[in-house]
C-alpha cells in the first residue's frame, strides 16, 4: 500500500508490530532538545489526533539480550522522553514558536509493552520524518541513558539522510482508517533483570553521546574496561575505578563498544 503524507511518499508492506533490535544504536541529541518537558498524560503526546489522517500509534518494548523485558518485575523504572516536529516541520519552544511543549513529553514504560499516541511528524529541510528519543533506565544508584532517533520505513527522504545507515531504527507502519500503527523495541546492551541484584556487576559510562571525556560509574572497586570501534580497533584498555575518566577528545566520531567482563554497552562519540 502506498500513501502520500505532505511531501513524503510512504510505501507500506507487511505489518510489523515491532522492530526487533538486539542493541539500539545511539544518535545525536540534536539542536531542538528542551529540558523540563512535562509528563505525558493518557499515553498521548498529541491530544485529539486519533481521528486524523496523521494519527500515529506506537507500541514501545524494552529488550535485554534480545529478550523482551517485563518492566513491572524490575526495581528500576524506564522513562522515555520524546520530541518531534509538528505537521509543518516546526518544533515548539524554539525559533520563536510557542513555548507550549507541543509534541514534547516524558513517558514511563511499564509491563512488556506500552502503547503511545501522537501524530506522524512533519519534515523540514534535509530531514525525513523522525522522532527523537531519550530513554533512561533508572535504578537506586545510577541512570543509564540512551539517546537515539527513529524513522519510518518507506520515507522517500531516508536515502539522502544519515538515517539510511541505521535501518534497524526504521519503524514499519501499518495503516487503518484511524491513521498509522507501528512499534519499536529499545534494545539494551545492559543486562537487566537478575543482574539488578548483583551490584558488583552494575556499571555505566556517561555521557552518551560523548565528545570530550567519558566517565565510569560502578559499584566495583576497579573495573577492567576495553573500548573498541566498529572495525575492532582498540582505543582504550585498562583499569578504571568509580568516577574514573577517559580523554576521548581526539577520537573519531562514530559508534564504539565499551566492554566490561561479559557485558557491553554501545557508545556514540560525536
Amino acid at each position: 500500500m502506498t500513501k502520500w503524507i505532505g511531501c513524503i511518499l510512504l510505501v507500506f508492506t507487511t505489518p510489523l508490530i515491532a522492530q526487533v533490535n538486539c542493541v539500539t544504536t545511539p544518535d545525536q541529541l540534536g539542536p531542538y532538545f528542551i529540558e523540563n518537558a512535562p509528563m505525558i498524560t493518557n499515553d498521548t503526546l498529541a491530544p485529539g489526533v486519533n481521528d486524523t489522517a496523521r494519527a500515529l500509534q506506537l507500541t514501545f518494548y524494552v529488550s535485554s539480550n534480545c529478550d523482551t523485558v517485563d518492566l513491572d518485575t524490575l526495581a528500576s523504572t524506564y522513562m522515555v522522553e520524546l520530541w518531534h516536529a509538528n505537521a509543518l516541520g516546526d518544533y515548539s519552544n524554539v525559533d520563536g514558536n510557542p513555548n507550549d511543549f507541543a509534541y514534547r513529553g516524558k513517558l514511563e514504560l511499564s509491563g512488556k509493552s506500552t502503547v503511545f499516541h501522537t501524530e506522524l511528524p512533519g519534515i523540514y529541510p534535509n530531514r525525513p520524518s523522525h522522532i527523537h528519543l531519550k530513554s533512561y533506565l533508572t535504578s537506586a544508584w545510577f541512570t543509564d541513558t540512551l539517546v537515539t532517533q527513529v524513522y519510518f520505513e518507506g520515507d522517500s527522504l531516508i536515502p539522502f539522510d544519515v538515517a539510511n545507515t541505521f535501518p534497524e531504527r526504521w519503524i514499519r507502519l501499518d495503516t487503518s482508517a484511524n491513521g498509522f500503527t507501528g512499534g519499536f523495541a529499545f534494545g539494551l546492551a545492559l543486562t537487566i533483570g537478575m543482574n539488578e541484584q548483583e551490584e558488583d556487576r552494575l556499571w555505566t559510562c556517561f555521557p552518551n553521546p560523548a565528545s570530550n571525556t567519558l566517565t565510569l560509574k560502578t559499584t566495583a572497586p576497579v573495573c577492567a574496561i576495553q573500548i573498541i570501534d566498529m572495525r575492532g580497533i582498540v582505543h582504550f584498555e585498562g583499569d578504571l575505578s568509580d568516577g574514573g575518566t577517559i580523554d576521548i577528545s581526539d577520537w573519531p566520531q562514530g559508534s564504539y563498544i565499551v566492554r566490561k567482563d561479559d557485558t557491553a554497552k554501545l557508545l556514540l562519540v560525536q
